[in-house]
């Protein structure tokens, strides 16, 4: 799985490198048709989009830790098993984390950095948390206030890989629960989720209706934050937009710091 990671990170470092490192480029096509003198470019038909690579880096992430303990614990747990101390909506952002989607954090920074999220629109954001609350944005906020995701509403048939679930299943139709789209329908088997509270591997889509799918573009993140913050011409700074994605070791080490104690309300999910 390290591996698979590492292969797709070099991928996309490859394009961000034939595209340039500004991100005006970035909102282009990688690979257009250029003409040049008697010739004209045109990528391999098979060759997977600049989008297609990070929504993968971020499949790699949650493939690899859908059953950990904790963050900073690799310890299995069995399926199904609770995981107090990595639920939902964390498991979520860690793996968008991964590809480089949530700018100036990584898939391997505490919690608290989580619980406590400075975006570049100047918002703090609760990235633990699914369920609106009146006094948090929460994950869901950033997903749709960054540019990075769409909801879509109700159409599993429309999933691809790195796409995130919400679940509707609360008290007058409030969000319970989210997952990250693992495998694409293919005509004969449906979607399936990876997801944490209870630890789950390529579950079944319908498992978690009524739900809605989130779009996820990672270029969204140029005409949403980039739009109205000073990213596009900053691309190259440290906590630039489109940083290089960070791949998790195999097995974090364990801190001897104490876990966040704060949950999701919606407690254990299916």
């Amino acid at each position: 799985m390290q591996h698979a990671i590492r292969r797709r990170i070099a991928g996309a470092a490859l394009i961000m490198g034939l595209v340039g490192a500004g991100a005006p480029a970035l909102a282009a096509p990688a690979f257009a048709d250029t003409p040049t003198t008697g010739t004209t470019a045109t990528a391999p038909a098979d060759l997977p989009s600049f989008s297609d690579l990070l929504r993968g880096v971020t499949v790699d992430y949650a493939e690899a830790h859908w059953n950990w303990t904790a963050w900073n614990d690799s310890t299995p747990v069995a399926f199904g098993a609770d995981q107090d101390n990595y639920q939902c909506a964390e498991f979520v952002a860690r793996s968008l984390a991964a590809a480089g989607l949530v700018p100036g954090l990584g898939p391997d920074d505490p919690q608290d950095s989580y619980f406590h999220y400075t975006a570049p629109n100047g918002k703090t954001y609760d990235l633990l948390l699914i369920t609106d609350l009146p006094q948090y944005h929460n994950l869901y906020d950033y997903l749709m206030d960054s540019g990075l995701g769409t909801d879509v509403g109700d159409h599993p048939e429309q999933a691809r890989p790195g796409d995130v679930v919400v679940t509707y299943a609360g008290p007058n139709g409030a969000k319970t629960h989210t997952g990250l789209v693992a495998t694409a329908a293919d005509g004969t088997t449906e979607a399936t989720v990876d997801a944490h509270n209870r630890a789950r591997n390529h579950y079944g889509y319908h498992f978690y209706a009524p739900s809605h799918l989130i779009r996820i573009e990672p270029l969204g993140l140029l005409t949403g934050f980039g739009a109205n913050t000073d990213l596009g011409a900053a691309a190259a700074a440290p906590k630039s937009l489109m940083v290089t994605p960070k791949a998790a070791p195999k097995a974090a080490p364990k801190s001897s710091a104490p876990l966040l104690t704060r949950h999701d309300p919606a407690g254990p999910q299916v």
